[in-house]
């Protein structure tokens, strides 16, 4: 089976996790004094500069964060062509550890969850989990000063970073889209060359994107990080920030336990690697790291936090009210999706997608018959999970819950997608009502599509109420 590299999956560390996609930077803004469509690839970066071109536009802007430091301490852009390399350059490789000895990677802290409700919603599983390294935290819990966070999950050619920048008391949010040596075959990437070891190397080159850069796309990391527009303080974003940590690789409890049992079956105990990491290390991650990352340095408080204790008590009586009233304010539009509240994963086709993995990498599966591994949603939770809407409501309804995430009236109001605002409806001009008619209509494969197929789902009724909504 053949994949586009830039479909679906792809933080900006939305860490359990946030994200929403807009309009792109090569959509209006190709035709910036009208609204026509113009057709497109799905690509979300198309039109954006590449390479060595922006390695020069983002060190030009001076930032003081440790990633800026690393990437621009010389007259070139440093090469990398694997995870690997990336890991190294940022000061967050990982060395075979199969003892948990305190001595070897001191230098980094490694985690990993299998569910995001970020730019990898609908991707992330526990065979193709979200890797984060990070600076260790203070001891005693102080801040620290400079601080950096990468997340990897295979599937795309994206790599999430964030570093604290002291000088200017800012986060900074960067984009790694590197080039896979399968984008210059004959076929394109197949899933056997996203999903598996493949994709960690041979890169044929990459592209570093700041925040500010990728504001206008469907990567866009303000979405969720600086929900309050620009000019609000920036924010680590860890909904599920403590213990028992039910999404995240935690052998402590029965449920998480499962997450890593399936992630071994697939990728086995030693002798590999994911995300750069030995698979020996994995049993030794805990979340608690991340959570001192983001607690240490002022983001204790966060929006619409999951509750998992309280959650997984309440729902012994078959519901959770904590987490209904949650999901209540991502209907609303008002937040963020908020984690489902238990595993979404459907048990025979993890089983399924489990030997599928292990055949591809045995060879008794073709590499171009490996199935996407990551396509094991319940389809139950699309709902609950934000990627559908939920059922029974209205054209304006589903546009509330799938849209105003992305468009509202708080977040940045000079690029282009600010000209459809959910808030502001009722004043919307019809030209506008229009385009958005156009672009709920496109292929999937489009990157103007609405709602970006990496985060919404809608069936042929629903876009039919929200048509005729925008047809008044």
């Amino acid at each position: 089976m053949r994949a586009s590299i830039s479909l679906m999956a792809a933080l900006c560390l939305c860490f359990v996790i946030g994200g929403c996609g807009g309009d792109t930077k090569g959509g209006d803004d190709d035709n910036p004094d009208g609204n026509v469509t113009p057709p497109g690839s799905s690509d979300p970066l198309e039109g954006l500069p590449t390479g060595p071109q922006q390695w020069t536009n983002l060190c030009g802007k001076n930032y003081g964060d440790m990633i800026s430091a690393k990437f621009c301490a010389g007259t070139s852009q440093p090469p990398l062509t694997s995870i690997k390399d990336l890991e190294a350059l940022l000061g967050l490789g990982v060395v075979s550890n199969p003892n948990n000895d305190p001595t070897l990677n001191a230098n980094v802290k490694v985690t990993f969850n299998g569910l995001s409700t970020g730019l990898g919603i609908r991707n992330v599983n526990q065979l193709a989990p979200r890797a984060f390294l990070a600076t260790p935290r203070n001891a005693g819990g102080t801040p620290n000063a400079s601080y950096q966070v990468m997340a990897f999950a295979r599937g795309e050619p994206f790599v999430e970073l964030v570093a604290n920048d002291a000088q200017a008391q800012t986060l900074r949010f960067f984009l790694i889209r590197f080039n896979p040596a399968c984008e210059s075959a004959p076929g394109g990437c197949s899933y056997a060359d996203l999903l598996t070891p493949t994709i960690e190397s041979n890169w044929s080159g990459y592209t570093i994107y700041d925040d500010a850069t990728i504001a206008n796309t469907t990567l866009d990391c303000l979405n969720c990080h600086q929900t309050g527009g620009p000019g609000s303080t920036k924010i680590l974003r860890m909904q599920e920030l403590a213990n028992p940590w039910g999404h995240w690789f935690y052998p402590e409890r029965p449920a998480t336990l499962a997450l890593m049992t399936d992630f071994h079956a697939a990728h086995g105990t030693a002798g590999a690697e994911y995300a750069g990491i030995p698979t020996e290390n994995i049993d030794f991650s805990r979340p608690l790291a991340l959570e001192g990352i983001v607690e240490n340095n002022g983001f204790k408080q966060q929006p619409n936090v999951f509750d998992t204790t309280t959650i997984n008590n309440e729902m012994v009586n078959g519901s959770s009210p904590t987490w209904s009233a949650m999901y209540a304010k991502s209907v609303a539009g008002t937040e963020i999706p908020v984690p489902y509240f238990a595993v979404p994963q459907d048990t025979a086709k993890i089983s399924s997608m489990i030997q599928a993995y292990k055949d591809t990498i045995s060879g008794t599966l073709a590499r171009d018959q490996m199935p996407d591994i990551r396509d094991t949603l319940l389809d139950s939770a699309l709902a609950d999970m934000s990627i559908r809407p939920k059922a029974g409501l209205d054209g304006r309804g589903i546009m509330v819950h799938m849209c105003t995430t992305c468009h509202n009236s708080r977040l940045d109001q000079t690029i282009t997608r600010s000209r459809f605002n959910i808030e502001t409806l009722a004043q919307m001009s019809r030209a506008e009502k229009d385009e958005a008619i156009k672009r709920l209509q496109l292929p999937d494969t489009d990157r103007h599509k609405m709602p970006p197929v990496r985060f919404h789902v809608l069936s042929d009724a629903e876009r039919d109420l929200v048509i005729q909504e925008l047809s008044q």
